[in-house]
């Protein structure tokens, strides 16, 4: 298993060290291993997808609060928020975020910048394969 230092995935997702510290410090990441306050902290390939999308939904001009409140959702309802499934950004004609959906491998996608999350868990519709 390849295991990373902080300061190799703040280059690898491309975030400065000190962001990258920020959201561990406040619970955004959760590194699989490591000391205090990120020191010693050892990253894993999971680990290091999941700082990946973090750092793309902050291109994507998302803003820390409300991917925190995000985070905090899905793991209120059992998920592990970035680990597995695709996210999908609407964004309108300005170019903002408007809606950030994660797409479960479970086959349902959940929008979550909605004002009342939950309201708008979809199934997604997969055509019948042929056998």
């Amino acid at each position: 298993m390849s295991v990373y230092t902080s300061r190799q995935v703040a280059a690898l997702v491309g975030a400065p060290y000190r962001t990258l510290m920020r959201w561990f410090e406040r619970g955004l990441v959760t590194p699989q291993g490591g000391g205090a306050q990120g020191k010693d902290t050892w990253w894993t390939a999971k680990d290091v997808r999941e700082a990946s999308i973090l750092a793309g939904l902050r291109t994507a001009r998302f803003s820390l609060q409300k991917l925190t409140e995000a985070i905090v959702y899905l793991r209120g309802i059992g998920h592990n928020p970035m680990s597995s499934g695709q996210f999908l950004v609407i964004s309108g004609n300005d170019g903002d975020p408007r809606e950030l959906v994660k797409i479960c491998s479970t086959g349902e996608a959940v929008a979550l910048m909605r004002k009342h999350r939950g309201q708008l868990i979809l199934p997604l519709w997969s055509p019948p394969t042929e056998e």
